[in-house]
């Protein structure tokens, strides 16, 4: 293990333009003369000679990604799927910490990139601050409300979720009304609760190839979505799949971008927005992992935006829902 002061002149000046200045990999490559492709593998070797140990046990997949991430060279979908590799893998959350321990002066202001929780203890401190979950969704009642903590921290209570604006309001519905995929059934346009089934008798357990269903949740004036769908391509670090409300490829509004499991298992959800009725279909794109953010027009899923009934009152509800399947065509 080195300290930051026993890496090569060239190592330490990268890392430190890149952290004191914010300069990215294709400006240093500017500046220093040398290919971008040179530059992002010395910032990377650097950070692995830092915590070589707990590198080793990183996946060597993503051993660059996370180091992209830590040196801030990462931003939307790429960012978005490095963190939540973060909160699905130990040894990338040790080794992240341990850099950030070693680097923490060369950053301004001591503004470190967030490292997010894991899905499990995320899940067990959303428990416990909605209390039993039973009792809640009998009430009808939401867990109190709690304060804006950013995109990363909303994303670390909700397992899997989409990252979207407005994540506080639609972490309230779902933590009410949380369903593990299997649970959901049925593909009604008209609003009608979902009926609760065996995990053997879901719709997406009855197709072998890609199936989900989308949840519209109301609360007083709030409205949010989820997507539950399996059997999807597994996500890698070059793509992820991407929630859209829909019209066309060129009239498509993202709700948010998330990775799958290993099994190919999706789980999102993110506040709509107020214009949400002029789209008619809820879609589900498999997009790579880049600074591009338009809809690639590689649809995987897709399903016609159900006609909502109306919510009651301040008490979390489901106003509609519909089952999503490949487009045809």
């Amino acid at each position: 293990m080195a300290t930051f002061d026993q890496l090569s002149a060239e190592q330490r000046a990268i890392v430190e333009l890149v952290l004191q200045r914010g300069k990215s990999y294709d400006e240093l490559a500017d500046m220093l003369g040398m290919p971008e492709t040179r530059v992002r593998e010395l910032a990377r070797d650097a950070l692995v000679d830092l915590a070589p140990v707990s590198a080793r046990r990183v996946e060597e997949d993503w051993r660059g990604q996370l180091a992209d991430y830590v040196l801030g060279q990462q931003a939307g979908p790429e960012a978005t799927a490095t963190r939540g590799h973060l909160r699905r893998s130990e040894a990338a959350r040790t080794w992240a910490r341990s850099l950030l321990d070693s680097l923490e002066q060369l950053y301004p202001n001591g503004d470190l990139p967030a490292i997010p929780e894991s899905e499990r203890g995320a899940r067990q401190r959303g428990l416990r601050k909605a209390g039993p979950p039973a009792a809640a969704a009998s009430a009808g009642a939401a867990p109190p409300p709690r304060g804006e903590t950013g995109a990363s921290a909303d994303a670390a209570v909700m397992r899997r979720r989409i990252l979207a604006a407005g994540g506080a309001a639609a972490l309230v519905l779902v933590v009410v009304l949380l369903w593990p995929i299997g649970l959901l059934t049925g593909g009604d346009d008209n609003g009608s609760e979902p009926q609760a089934t065996g995990a053997t008798s879901s719709t997406s357990q009855q197709s072998k190839g890609p199936a989900g269903i989308a949840v519209i949740l109301g609360q007083g004036d709030q409205r949010a979505l989820r997507v539950d769908a399996t059997n999807l391509v597994p996500s890698t670090k070059q793509f992820a799949y991407q929630v859209w409300l829909y019209n066309s490829p060129k009239d498509a509004e993202s709700i948010g971008i998330q990775v799958t499991d290993k099994r190919g298992t999706y789980q999102g959800a993110g506040a709509l927005p107020k214009d949400y009725a002029k789209f008619r279909y809820i879609d589900v794109s498999r997009e790579p992992i880049d600074r591009n953010q338009a809809h690639s027009g590689n649809s995987v899923l897709r399903g016609r935006m159900p006609t909502l009934r109306k919510a009651s009152g301040n008490k979390a509800a489901v106003l509609g829902q519909v089952v999503l399947s490949p487009p045809s065509g």
